[in-house]
């Protein structure tokens, strides 16, 4: 109500607007957005019960195809179609690919040609050690060596760090990628016998020159001796 609105008789305003004041367009406006705005009130309102049974339903929903799909937490659990005789081994890989990525980890010492540097690492091309008894070259890597040795005429004094952590198909390849590369051409080198030699060599340590010509010795003498050429 207005200052110049006169109050009813009984001196109480009256809850219905006057429709004079109807008339006026911006009281109009902010009697229905008057209408519109409700009082804030404290407290909360309980979660409706559709919104529980959805959840409960999507809880256990989601435990069935977890336990269903989970695949056993491994590769062969999420195959579409189970394979018969377990899971299926992976095809060999060229032992000359694997063996020159492996040889990369090499090259720091060896160089990328393999001719390694005079005075510090002794060369692959057409040494001794690489061309020579497989076996000890197998025993070299898996265990490492240090000490002095001659090759191609040269004193060598650096150490060899042992490449046990590496798999015997990486080892493999990286020996048959040396004794085929730099101006060599010798006899590739299997996994099988990678895994022969590291559980011959797995507690013997470190080599020195003189147990690594111990160990090569003692291969040497039980070897057969070739048969007799009639």
């Amino acid at each position: 109500m207005t200052p110049e609105t006169p109050l009813p008789a009984n001196g109480v305003p009256s809850a219905q607007p006057d429709p004079t004041q109807l008339a006026d367009p911006v009281f109009t406006m902010h009697l229905a957005a008057m209408r519109e705005m409700a009082e804030p009130r404290d407290g909360v309102s309980p979660t409706p019960v559709s919104y529980l049974i959805c959840c409960f339903f999507f809880l256990i929903w989601g435990g069935f195809y977890m336990g269903y799909y989970g695949g056993d937490w491994n590769g062969t659990g999420f195959s579409e179609r189970p394979s018969a005789g377990g899971a299926i081994k992976a095809p060999a890989q060229n032992p000359m690919v694997v063996g020159k990525e492996v040889f990369g980890s090499c090259m720091q010492c060896h160089q990328e040609n393999g001719m390694g540097l005079p005075g510090q690492y002794p060369p692959l091309g057409g040494a001794e050690f690489v061309l020579g008894d497989k076996r000890r070259l197998a025993a070299i890597v898996l265990n490492g060596l240090s000490g002095a040795v001659q090759v191609k005429g040269a004193t060598f004094d650096a150490i060899m760090p042992p490449w046990a952590t590496r798999d015997d198909e990486e080892i493999a390849g990286v020996l048959t990628y040396i004794r085929s590369s730099f101006g060599n051409k010798a006899d590739a080198v299997t996994p099988e016998f990678v895994a022969a030699v590291r559980k011959e060599v797995e507690s013997k340590g470190e080599w020195k020159p003189a147990t690594l010509a111990a160990f090569a010795a003692a291969a040497s003498a039980s070897a057969p001796a070739p048969a007799a050429v009639k």
